[in-house]
Formats: structure tokens, sequence, C-alpha cells
């Protein structure tokens, strides 16, 4: 099509002068302004025709799309039962899993000491373990698809971080908690800071076709006691420790769509965090992922960094629009085959 398109409007647009002759300023605005008026046309041309091409579906079919329709609306509703079940029965085994985490935790911050096997290269000497495995999550962080949050200013007060747990709740709604345990620093006085997701089950009546289980609609954060002259947040304009700032993320000079899209994005490191940075933190610490990508770095799952760079500069970062592209695209092939027409009649 966008070839096709791009010929028509080499066909309709005035020819392109040579260089020895180049037109004005407001020729060659009018060029392209007609140029775009073609490609308009003869794409409200194709929507008619598939419109009109469209073969009527007969009645008795008609009905049997409608049960089957029906039947489908049946399944999305056992798969809502289905999600809050699995979701109880997670709440449910959480005790299961914090038992395991707390292991870890006393072996990464030194309260425990593990017994060196003897195919371990490294002698077994206690004292060489009494201080637990140091800037342990801040490794597991940079090892993620979250490292581009963590600015080298973060580092300082995230070398205290000694454990990241999540929360799971059913009452009063389903959602989860993140809790950053920090050990005493002189950043700020708090020992846990937390982010709490809310969760819903339900499909859009609207499009049920794109109901997918639980989804993110609202996320809260916490107030940071930053000690006098350390406020990461302020100093720096865009720290790791924003994340605890999601109000920072929705800004009145922002459209809604764009506002909502970048909270998704947040909703997104918020899962990810949930699902993969605490369940497999040691194999994050160890290098033993398996999802990084071609340049050995994670993507973000949303293809929108909201934290790259200050939350100032938001507007720069707009969702990446596919269909933009495709039609910025068929201009230039338009001008370029224009440009070859001229050089072959010359």
């Amino acid at each position: 099509m966008a070839d096709h398109v791009a010929n028509e409007a080499v066909a309709n647009s005035p020819s392109v002068p040579s260089p020895s002759n180049e037109p004005s300023v407001g020729e060659s605005e009018a060029s392209l302004l007609h140029q775009i008026s073609v490609i308009e046309k003869r794409i409200k041309e194709i929507e008619l025709e598939q419109s009109a091409t469209a073969k009527p579906i007969p009645p008795n079919i008609q009905a049997k799309l409608y049960a089957l329709r029906k039947i489908q609306l049946e399944i999305v509703d056992k798969e809502v039962k289905f999600h809050l079940k699995a979701h109880a029965m997670e709440v449910e085994y959480q005790p299961e899993f914090n038992e395991c985490h707390e292991r870890i935790a006393r072996i990464v911050n030194g309260l425990d000491v593990p017994d060196l096997v003897e195919t371990q290269a490294a002698p077994n000497d206690v004292a060489d373990q009494s201080s637990g495995i140091p800037e342990f999550w801040l490794t597991v962080l940079k090892s993620s698809f979250l490292d581009h949050m963590v600015h080298e200013a973060d580092e300082p007060a995230l070398k205290h971080l000694q454990d990241i747990r999540v929360r799971l709740v059913n009452e009063p709604e389903p959602g989860f908690e993140l809790q950053f345990q920090f050990g005493p620093n002189e950043f700020f006085s708090n020992e846990v800071l937390t982010k709490n997701y809310y969760l819903r089950c339900a499909p859009n009546k609207d499009t049920p076709a794109k109901f997918n289980g639980f989804e993110i609609y609202n996320c809260k954060g916490c107030t940071i006691d930053w000690k006098p002259d350390h406020n990461l947040v302020s100093a720096s304009g865009n720290s790791f420790f924003d994340f605890f700032y999601p109000e920072k993320l929705s800004n009145a000079d922002y459209d809604a769509e764009f506002s909502e899209s970048i909270l998704e994005c947040d909703f997104q490191y918020g899962y990810h965090i949930k699902e993969t940075i605490i369940p497999r933190a040691v194999f994050l610490f160890l290098k033993e992922n398996t999802i990084l990508g071609e340049e050995g770095h994670y993507g973000c799952c949303c293809d929108r960094c909201v934290y790259i760079d200050c939350l100032d500069d938001l507007v720069g970062h707009r969702p990446h629009n596919v269909e933009d592209e495709e039609d910025q695209a068929d201009l230039l092939d338009a001008d370029e085959d224009a440009d070859e027409v001229q050089e072959d009649t010359n």
C-alpha cells in the first residue's frame, strides 16, 4: 500500500526542479502539502473500497457467531474466578516463600554463616564471611533492566539496602506491597520504604477480548524522611528514589493519555520487582539470568522507560508510535520517488 500511494503521490505532484533552479520555501511547502493530501485521499478511498467489498454475514451464521461469542464471554468469566483463586492461593502460600527469603537475607547480611563445601576454593575462614555479601541488592538491581534507574548519586544509599520483600494482600482488595529494608545510613531515617500496588481482575465490558488476568490500576508510594542536605530526589532531579513518589509521574502539563502510559510503565516495574527481582535475586546477582537482550542488557518490558531522564523532560519520551513512523516513511518514500523521476526526465 505504501508503494502504491507513494507512486500515486508522485504522479499527481508537481515536478521537482533541478538543483540549479531550487524552489522557494513556499513552493516546497505547497508541494509537500499536496503530496500529503493525495495520500490522505487515497487512504480514504481504500477504506471505502474495503467497507464496500465486505460481505454481509448470512443470518444463520450470525446466530452461530452470537452463540459462540456468548460462550467466549463465559470463558472470560471463568478466567476471572481462576485468577482470583490463584491470587488467594498465592497469599496463602506466602509464608512458605518468606521462610526461604528470610534465610537468604540472613546470609546476605552476615547474620548466618554457611559452611563451606570441599569443592570451594575459598578458605574455610569464618572471619572472611562475617560481613555477609556487601552491595548484594545494589548488584541485583543493576543486573536487571532497572539498572537505568540507579544513578551514581543513588549508589551510596542503595549500598545500605538489606532486603527487598513483597507482601501480598487479598483484603480489602487484591494487591501487593513492595518493601525495601535499609540499614542505618546518612540519607534517611526510614528503616523500610514501601510502595503499594492495587489490582483488579475484571474484563472491560467494551473490550473483553483484551482481558489477561490481574492488572495494576493504581499505586501509592511512601514518605521518605530525608536527613538534612541528603535529599537525593531534590538534589539530583532524577533518582532511583523517584520510584517511591509515583505522583511525580502524573503532571497537569501532560495530556491524560500520556500520563496513563507512563503510569503503566511504572506498573510494569512493580510487577518486575515482584515477579523477577525478588524471587530470582540470587540468579541475578550471579548473572545467571536467561532473559537478557542481544546487547547483554534488559530492555524495558513495556518499551517506555520513564526514569531514563529527568522527569521534567518526560515530554521528550512519549510512547513509541509505529503508525506515525510509518506515515513519515511513506512521505519520505514519496519524496525520494519524485526525485528519481525528475532525474530520469533530466
